[in-house]
């Protein structure tokens, strides 16, 4: 059964402190009496050295509370000795748990330590931190001799934001990030009595919903769906900047960096025929940008459509581009390009083919013995993936990778060539 734990550490000297928390005032010569006047917890956990144990934790101790509990650690003046306190505390701490840590006695790397142990144990242990105190005795001398507790568990929140945030930069899974942003959405009581922040929750959810969109469609390989939600991404963002700053502080500091990196793929209206030359370059850059980071399922999935695509624009069939009815635009490209394929296989290996309207248009092009070399690649490699490796020799995954960036190179000539050729017809 979870519970809620305090953990604090003792130093070695005791001096009678009034302690201010909301408004109500605690004294205590060491920190932790004032802390279990205030709050609510089930276990205590009072981490000591020898000296400690011998000069100050007798303070708690004749409180004669069943609920503290010593725990012996290390002083703490080697990284070994900081490791092996880690592994002490982190052994009191049980799935689940809600603990709240005391950071105001004990050595000078102890914030440090603390900070860590939270970021740990919340991924590890799935434990709530219900609040991180330090009793700022050094300020009394400018607060009337009252010591002002700080409260500190947001800036964990900090290391959250931080992960959430590369997670989805680095990889593109953005759930996290968009979980957080969720989590800072005014609740319905807070709605219900200031329906002011109306505006707030609306900003804070478009975000969340712009991130969780991109996200998706990226790891669906929905390139039409991942530009305009790249497009509509920088807008959200920027609209609900102040929200941030109202709610999710930490991401405030962060979001410059999420648009930065899918901004690259923004694209208004990227169907209209105006846009396919830029639409089908940014693919590529979708291509790669999956290689990168290791997705070569959707990097071929991708890369086998983006060669179609670039067939149809170059057969002059870019005004039915995403047609795929039988004898339209891209039935009409893939066709050609898979009877080239055949017609250059020997005659013993060769299937039966249906000729195509467009077979002597493919022909002509001068990339043709190119294109159809790297198709037959795409394909092969394509194949291997879709079969999941059931097959007597598949190749390794990182085989696959391989034969996927060695691809690339390919797929960029074919742009330069092909791509280009019709920015300049334009």
């Amino acid at each position: 059964m979870s519970q809620t734990k305090i953990i604090t550490f003792l130093g070695a000297i005791a001096r009678s402190t009034t302690y201010r928390y909301q408004e109500k005032d605690y004294v205590g010569e060491v920190f932790a009496q004032a802390l279990r006047e205030f709050c609510q917890y089930d276990t205590m956990l009072v981490c000591v050295t020898d000296l400690a144990k011998e000069k100050t934790f007798p303070i708690l101790e004749a409180l004669k509370d069943s609920r503290i509990k010593p725990i012996d650690i290390p002083t703490g003046r080697t990284t070994e000795e900081m490791w092996e306190t880690f592994k002490i505390i982190t052994q009191e701490v049980d799935e689940g748990d809600r603990v709240i840590f005391d950071i105001t006695h004990g050595l000078r790397s102890l914030p440090f330590l603390v900070f860590l142990f939270a970021a740990y144990l919340k991924a590890a242990k799935n434990i709530e931190i219900e609040a991180i105190y330090y009793g700022a005795a050094e300020l009394s001398n400018q607060n009337n001799g009252i010591a002002p507790v700080i409260e500190l568990s947001e800036f964990v929140s900090m290391i959250d934001w931080l992960t959430a945030t590369t997670r989805f930069v680095k990889i593109g899974d953005g759930q996290p990030l968009s979980s957080l942003l969720e989590s800072a959405v005014p609740s319905n009581e807070e709605l219900k009595n200031a329906p002011k922040t109306r505006p707030l929750r609306d900003k804070l959810k478009q975000s969340a919903e712009a991130i969780k969109t991109i996200s998706l469609a990226l790891s669906l390989t929905r390139p039409i769906e991942t530009m305009e939600s790249a497009n509509k991404l920088g807008e959200t963002i920027g609209n609900a900047s102040t929200s941030f700053d109202e709610r999710a502080k930490p991401f405030s500091l962060l979001s410059d960096k999420v648009v930065e990196e899918y901004g690259q793929f923004a694209l208004n209206d990227p169907k209209d025929t105006v846009n396919l030359t830029e639409n089908l370059t940014l693919q590529l850059k979708m291509i790669d940008w999956y290689i990168q980071r290791d997705k070569i399922v959707q990097a071929v999935t991708l890369a086998r459509e983006w060669l179609v695509s670039v067939l149809v624009m170059n057969l002059g069939l870019g005004e039915n581009m995403f047609d795929i009815k039988q004898g339209k635009g891209r039935d009409c490209a893939e066709k050609a390009l898979k009877n080239a394929t055949e017609n250059r296989k020997p005659d013993n290996k060769r299937r039966q083919i249906t000729p195509s309207n467009y077979d002597s248009d493919f022909e002509a092009l001068p990339q043709a013995d190119e294109l159809v070399k790297v198709w037959g690649t795409m394909i092969e490699l394509r194949n291997d993936i879709a079969h999941c490796g059931m097959n007597s020799q598949p190749k390794t995954a990182t085989k696959l990778k391989e034969k996927a960036k060695f691809l690339y190179p390919k797929l960029e000539k074919i742009a330069n060539e092909l791509l280009l050729q019709q920015e300049i017809g334009e």
